[in-house]
């Protein structure tokens, strides 16, 4: 993806301000490509409990991100959402949707719940979808789930998979995004056959590789999907990366790419949209946050007007001005509702040539597993060893 005036975000292993609450095994859908490959298992509350404490030792956060399994299958998701929250951290949540209703989510409303990210895609056996799902069936689902969250004042985001025999559907998942008046977060992840990866040791802090018979990723290719896909965002919407986080052994190799962009809609309908470009004012938001808070931004609430101080700093700074104040004025147009828009593009880990693991720097997604910080995405291939080769 085009990501020359991309920043390259600070956060230091400790320092990242996101981390991962894995709470249950098991599924009530099945999916093209999952990296669960553990049997059914629903953790404790005092596991839980536990595990959040060791989370806010060894990162300071502003945020977690609850995931599974279906998370809608712990029976304690509720009071999860609330114990966190009671911490002073925010909570998204990431759900394929289908137990999703009023009644759950007026709870998780009361609870706190900031962020549902569904994951509803083609390729899924779900009871909400027929067999042969349609592009349209998908899109009509999400768009039915996106307002059903949204109505009970929850941020909704999508999450999805990327493959390279179907780079139209990044396409089409980025569009309806940009196009919802509902969606605010879009969580793009590449696909991965994690679960034929051999036994990993290790994690983030001393290192990961793999116990045997890696296969050697080949990043060429993937990178050359990457840069088709990032031409046709660019062409056609004008979206460019915000910011982007190297991977743990070259700083050039992007693998976490973050979008911020700034949307009007007027009576449901995307009437204007324009792709942050940063400036020395985000780099030094940031700076001057993790100065008086400890710890460096993560969610960012819905709040209109402090998005539009955002913009017009941005443009003051080089942002583009002119373009910012266009946006704005279109903002204030009756019926008209000014939003900032989150996408984010990762790529999962693989492997090198020596069969160590290439992840983000400091995975703003890790997970605990064995005590120890590693990548959500092959949480469920490390082994309890510190070993590492």
């Amino acid at each position: 993806m085009n990501h020359t005036t991309a920043m390259q975000l600070p956060w230091r292993l400790n320092d990242v301000p996101h981390a991962v609450l894995d709470i249950l095994r098991g599924c009530n859908i099945r999916c093209r490509s999952c990296y669960n490959s553990q049997p059914n298992r629903v953790k404790p509350l005092a596991e839980i409990e536990t595990e959040l404490d060791t989370l806010m030792r060894l990162r300071k956060l502003h945020s977690v991100t609850i995931v599974g399994g279906e998370i809608t299958l712990h029976p304690d998701l509720v009071e999860i959402v609330r114990r966190v929250r009671r911490r002073g951290l925010f909570v998204e949540l990431c759900s394929n949707g289908v137990q999703l209703d009023d009644a759950l989510l007026a709870a998780l409303a009361q609870a706190g719940a900031n962020v549902i990210f569904l994951h509803i895609e083609p390729n899924q056996l779900r009871p909400d979808l027929p067999e042969n799902a349609t592009a349209d069936d998908v899109r009509r689902l999400r768009a039915e789930k996106a307002a059903l969250v949204a109505a009970h004042g929850i941020q909704v985001g999508l999450t999805v998979t990327a493959y390279p025999d179907k780079l139209e559907e990044v396409q089409d998942v980025f569009a309806f995004a940009l196009e919802s008046p509902h969606i605010c977060w879009l969580l793009v992840t590449w696909c991965r056959d994690i679960t034929r990866m051999p036994p990993i040791h290790g994690d983030l802090e001393s290192g990961m590789s793999a116990e045997s018979g890696f296969a050697r990723h080949h990043g060429r290719e993937e990178e050359a999907s990457l840069q088709k896909i990032g031409q046709l965002l660019d062409t056609k919407y004008g979206l460019r990366p915000f910011g982007f986080i190297g991977s743990n052994l070259d700083a050039t190799d992007r693998r976490w790419l973050s979008f911020i962009i700034a949307t009007v809609h007027r009576r449901g309908e995307l009437a204007a949209h324009k792709s942050l470009r940063p400036t020395v004012f985000e780099k030094a938001f940031l700076e001057l946050s993790h100065k008086l808070n400890g710890h460096y931004p993560f969610f960012q609430a819905q709040k209109a007007v402090q998005f539009a101080f955002h913009l017009l700093l941005n443009g003051l700074a080089g942002g583009g001005f002119a373009e910012n104040l266009k946006l704005l004025r279109q903002a204030l147009r009756p019926g008209a509702q000014l939003r900032a828009k989150r996408f984010l593009f990762q790529r999962p880990a693989s492997f090198d040539e020596q069969g160590r693991v290439v992840c983000c720097e400091c995975c703003p997604d890790a997970v605990l597993k064995n005590g120890r910080l590693v990548p959500v995405c092959i949480s469920d291939q490390v082994v309890a060893s510190n070993a590492v080769r």
